[in-house]
């Protein structure tokens, strides 16, 4: 269409309204009547024009003249899309067909920890709804949820005000135990930028974890102003409500059994949930310690840098590395949450028990009754508080079977996708092999297949080698009925490269 044509139209619709003489109510009025006359576009439709566009046109005409009524010309430069590769969108696949309630904000750092992939997350998304399995699994992982609406409050600023809450419990599997163990997660989230500041996994969800977790984000952030919590037994403790007023944080009152007034770190708890406690069934676990090096990775990779709906932003781009202006030392927050008490030790023995341990007076203080005072994280640590201040230690009465010094973090690792992340995160790359099952292993399975010694030569050997390094590790249970199904298929008198080469085909069918 001619761009000068429909400019003099335009001009046309307005060369009324451009009297100087007229007011502006003047001008509004005819405006109005005018809106209500049909008229022929030079596309041919008849129809009105709108209020908006005769001011438009106007304030066009006024500025730029005749050349302000020429339509823009539209942009013909498409934007490139970027194209995924095959093999990229299967994996994706597979990973929802593991797990159909896995979000985009997880999947995105799987395949990058998996395959180096760094794909965009709209690219993703696009290339999912063209697959033809997605609709079902996305049926699948949305069920009958029912959604419901929440009030929140918010802090105005980073440490302002802190949640503290756990999650559990669940049951874990480790890897030296046949039982499921039950387990709580401990969260210190801060209510401005929704940060994790400390998270804990332990058996027991007693005052020692509580106390431990709030010691950990004090150490690194400071002290809060205000701390939220439900009205459960550890967080009504005597010993931790004294430690919070000594530390001069006010504790925000909250009625018993009102999840949604703790929207925030309830909303953490599912995505907690979601990313974390399910994936531990793909997950091989060997200790407590391995657990929660897990559970800090997914939290560094996925949870902290993942777009708040509400903040707009990531907690961590929220958070900004901001530190309280209230400070406090290591040993004013020990000495905060001691738990004190009065005993009378053992006229004869001098024993007194404090928590976990029995503990040992000096022999002048046997069988009189004293201040005592134990920290609930390190139970080993006892003292006698004279009235003067002043604080004395106490020797354990008994030695204990297990050693009281913290065992040293260990560097176990065991295959799934939380491993992955944690790989990804501590910048290694590092293959996740099934324990027991290696290039020993796969010998044996293809000289029982063969009915012969493999490898009967160099080559063979070089062959099984080379396939490992590109293919490898590879799961016990899958290679077994793999090579089940590829020998029924194929027979016993191929060639060796002949099985590897169906073996490699069925482990990426996309590769040729």
């Amino acid at each position: 269409m001619d761009r000068r044509k429909v400019a003099l139209w335009r001009y046309e619709q307005i060369e009324g309204l451009l009297d100087d003489t007229l007011t502006a109510a003047e001008r509004h009025a005819l405006i109005r009547q005018l809106v209500r006359v049909p008229v022929r576009w030079p596309s041919g439709v008849e129809r009105c024009i709108s209020e908006a566009a005769f001011y438009r046109w106007l304030r066009a005409f006024k500025a730029h003249a005749l050349q302000g009524l020429y339509p823009k010309r539209r942009s013909r430069r498409q934007r490139q899309r970027r194209r995924l590769k095959r093999r990229v969108v299967e994996r994706a696949i597979d990973l929802l067909r593991e797990e159909p309630r896995r979000s985009l904000t997880l999947l995105l750092p799987l395949l990058e920890a998996e395959l180096g992939e760094n794909v965009p997350r709209s690219t993703l998304h696009r290339h999912l709804k063209a697959h033809r399995a997605y609709p079902a699994l996305r049926r699948q992982a949305k069920g009958d949820l029912a959604k419901k609406l929440r009030r929140r409050f918010a802090a105005t600023r980073p440490h302002a005000i802190w949640q503290c809450d756990s999650k559990g419990p669940f049951p874990v599997r480790f890897s030296d135990r046949r039982v499921p163990v039950p387990i709580h997660i401990f969260t210190i989230l801060d209510d401005f930028s929704r940060a994790l500041l400390a998270v804990s996994a332990v058996v027991a969800p007693n005052l020692a974890a509580a106390v431990g977790v709030f010691r950990a984000a004090a150490r690194r952030y400071g002290l809060p102003l205000s701390l939220y919590a439900d009205r459960a037994s550890i967080f009504d403790s005597y010993a931790f409500r004294s430690g919070l007023a000594e530390l001069g944080i006010r504790r925000i009152r909250t009625r018993a059994r009102n999840a949604p007034a703790r929207g925030k770190i309830e909303a953490y708890h599912r995505s907690l949930g979601s990313w974390f406690i399910r994936e531990l069934r793909h997950q091989v676990i060997h200790s407590l310690d391995h657990l929660n090096r897990l559970l800090l990775g997914l939290i560094e990779t996925v949870y902290m840098n993942h777009r708040h709906r509400s903040l707009r932003q990531s907690p961590r781009a929220a958070l900004g590395g901001a530190i309280s202006d209230r400070q406090v030392s290591n040993d004013r927050l020990l000495e905060a949450f001691f738990v004190r008490t009065s005993k009378k030790s053992h006229p004869k023995t001098g024993e007194v028990d404090l928590g976990e341990y029995l503990f040992k007076v000096p022999g002048e203080a046997a069988g009189r009754k004293l201040a005592f005072a134990y920290d609930p994280v390190e139970p080993a640590m006892a003292y006698i508080e004279h009235g003067d201040g002043s604080r004395e230690r106490l020797a354990l009465a008994v030695t204990p079977a297990v050693p009281v010094s913290k065992p040293e973090k260990s560097t176990q690792r065991g295959p799934g996708r939380l491993q992955a992340l944690y790989d990804a995160w501590q910048g290694r790359q590092l293959p996740l092999a099934e324990a027991g099952f290696g290039l020993p292993e796969l010998f044996e399975y293809f000289s029982k297949w063969l009915g012969r010694s493999v490898p009967r030569d160099e080559t063979e050997a070089r062959l099984i080698q080379e396939f490992y390094r590109a293919h490898g590790p590879l799961s016990r249970q899958a290679t077994e009925l793999t090579l089940r199904k590829i020998f029924s298929r194929l027979g016993q008198d191929r060639p060796l490269a002949k099985y590897l080469e169906a073996l490699a085909l069925k482990i990426d069918p996309h590769k040729k």
